[in-house]
């Protein structure tokens, strides 16, 4: 038989919503995962059909996806630089200038962006 809840101690009925509850959360997000991830398996494929009609026009599959890559990162690199404040944009030209051609480099946006207190996050490796 289950004790009785004191003042500061729960009732044997409200631990189990709280646990029913929290599973039922639970469920729900697998079931969002699972229509997520079938999702995107679709559209993975569809990408994939899409390099190979490419392919099939005479494109190279790895430079294509080099370009894609490519255009990705500069978004990305864009995407630093656009919230900056007029006074922050100043100062980033002026980081810009001192570095030179370095500044064009991908580790000279990574330090450009360290330099601005933008959080960078490591592209390849470890």
């Amino acid at each position: 038989m289950a004790s009785h809840a004191t003042e500061n101690e729960p009732t044997a009925e409200h631990v189990q919503e709280a646990v029913a509850a929290i599973e039922k959360v639970d469920a729900d997000l697998e079931t969002a995962r699972s229509v997520y991830m079938t999702q995107c398996k679709g559209l993975r494929n569809i990408k994939a059909d899409e390099y190979d009609s490419a392919s099939n026009r005479g494109i190279s599959k790895k430079l294509l996806k080099t370009k894609i890559k490519e255009r990705e990162l500069i978004r990305k690199t864009n995407k630093l630089t656009k919230d900056l404040e007029q006074d922050e944009r100043s100062e980033y030209q002026m980081l810009s200038e001192k570095l030179g051609e370095f500044a064009d480099t991908p580790l000279g946006a990574a330090a450009l962006a360290r330099a601005d207190g933008s959080n960078v996050t490591r592209m390849g490796g470890a």
